[in-house]
């Protein structure tokens, strides 16, 4: 037997191990939350981490490294860097209640918990982690096919998720100087799939034609956790979740007298377009490029990412998050560099990219470069976008022109300049104008129906008023995304 000793977050732990057995996998069996956006595939390269051995010390992918000998492993902790916040200040709540509770958007990426008292609304503290399931995938299709493909995957999933908001919530609670047991009720948001796992039912029908949950949440569903109960947000379909419902709660769409569009960008898009009398909602797979994953340089929203990018007389200058040196592009800097080389002529319509060289590869550092892959990559997520509104609107026989506003929901949603999103042909350019970022509506949704009990209700209504359009099969979709994969004109 071998032994490995893991520095983590200014913590030293050592075990033993067999020869021959893989790194990350071992990581992934001791709690480490490694980031393997592919599933550990070996395909991304992303799940790179600095390993000391006999040897030397030397950077390695994990999802390859076959360990034989004793070595040591240095693990960072980010989540520190991630900044989520409740999208409005004035939840209300409900008198006559005591105690304090908890509301969560439980997302693919990342976890966001907040801790109210549940007598007055005051919210106490907020808490944000990346999901512990990373390394098990970037996606949701990725974790399907870990619960399908793994050996108690799904248990392994389930237990992962419910250990780190429980986690959290314990952190907050001592925070504030509360015993968890005086937190007496909990309201959880997330895609359906999150919400199946973090439910512990298996997700597998949700990956396959009809692509039906094996839930909906639409029952009072409750999941308890160190003895405080979490009410799930009920779900449209698949691939349109509770967060969504959450998140309508939240900007009124259902509820709205004009014609809205209400849109959740991420590895997965959520779009509804509708008023108070009815909504119709699609999902498209945008991939995970608007995460930064799937990048040759791309990297989550974090110290150190580029998240602003901007063109001027003077040429191109940028903002990194945190401050300090540049080490990747996030989703809004993807969006905003992709947008100024169309500007600078050096990508074309049908996005081919060639510098003043007559190079394929663009560096805006001497390090964070965009390369011909990346681009086609952002093309497949924007053209998912684009199509899936066009569809609605076609759908529903109205033209870009009778939307009132555009509400963009989610981290990437709030981070985007509209301007970029406009010039890559993401969004129609007829909203340019009417275009409204909502930051996190699924925690604040959640907030909501954490500190009203009786708006629980109205995420019902929601559910049940907000029809589905599948989108896998259908053909004219498939023709509106190659439309939409050129670039627009300048």
């Amino acid at each position: 037997m071998s032994s490995i000793v893991i520095h983590f977050s200014d913590e030293i732990f050592e075990y033993s191990f067999i020869s021959g057995c893989n790194l990350l996998e071992l990581l992934r069996s001791k709690g480490f939350a490694v980031s393997a956006p592919c599933g550990g595939h070996g395909l991304c390269g992303k799940c790179r981490v600095l390993m000391k051995t006999a040897e030397g010390t030397r950077q390695v992918i994990a999802c390859r490294t076959e360990l034989t000998s004793d070595c040591e492993v240095f693990l960072s902790d980010d989540d520190s860097d991630i900044s989520w916040n409740d999208a409005s200040d004035c939840l209300g709540f409900e008198h006559g209640r005591s105690g304090y509770g908890a509301a969560v958007d439980l997302g693919t990426t990342t976890v966001a918990v907040s801790l109210y008292s549940l007598s007055d609304g005051t919210q106490l503290g907020s808490a944000s982690r990346w999901n512990a399931q990373k390394s098990c995938g970037a996606d949701v299709i990725s974790r399907i096919g870990y619960c399908i493909d793994t050996a108690d995957g799904l248990g392994a999933l389930s237990q992962s998720i419910r250990g780190q908001i429980l986690d959290m919530l314990q952190g907050l609670c001592a925070d504030n100087n509360i015993a968890l047991s005086d937190v007496t009720d909990g309201f959880l948001a997330g895609n359906t799939v999150m919400e199946h796992i973090f439910a512990g039912i298996a997700p597998d029908s949700i990956a396959a034609a009809p692509y039906l949950p094996a839930s909906y949440f639409d029952k009072g569903d409750c999941v308890t956790l160190g003895g405080v109960p979490f009410y799930l947000s009920p779900c449209i379909a698949g691939y349109v979740g509770g967060d969504i419902t959450a998140g309508l709660l939240t900007d009124g769409v259902y509820k709205s007298q004009k014609t809205v569009l209400f849109i959740d960008v991420g590895t997965n898009g959520e779009i509804v377009l509708g008023d108070k009398n009815s909504c119709i909602s699609c999902a498209v797979a945008s991939g995970p490029a608007f995460e930064g994953a799937g990048i040759s340089c791309g990297m989550p929203a974090a110290d150190g990412a580029v998240n602003s990018v901007e063109l001027s007389d003077e040429g191109l200058s940028f903002e990194v998050i945190g401050g300090g040196e540049a080490k990747g592009l996030c989703g809004s800097g993807l969006l905003d560099l992709v947008a100024c080389l169309l500007e600078l002529g050096y990508i074309d319509e049908s996005g081919c990219l060639e510098d003043d060289e007559g190079e394929d590869v663009f560096y805006l550092t001497d390090t964070v470069y965009l390369d011909q892959r990346d681009i086609r990559q952002l093309q497949l997520a924007k053209a998912a976008v684009f199509a899936g509104i066009t569809r609605l609107t076609e759908t529903q026989g109205i033209s870009y022109n009778d939307i009132d506003t555009l509400y963009l929901s989610g981290g990437f949603g709030t981070r985007l300049r509209s301007e970029s999103a406009v010039r890559i042909g993401m969004l129609p350019a007829e909203l340019a104008g009417r275009i409204k970022p909502l930051g996190n509506t699924s925690l604040t949704g959640a907030s909501v129906a954490l500190l009203n009990p009786s708006k629980r209700a109205e995420l019902l209504k929601i559910k049940e008023k907000c029809k589905y359009l599948e989108l896998s099969s259908d053909a004219v979709f498939n023709d509106r995304f190659v439309d939409a994969m050129s670039f627009p004109e300048q």
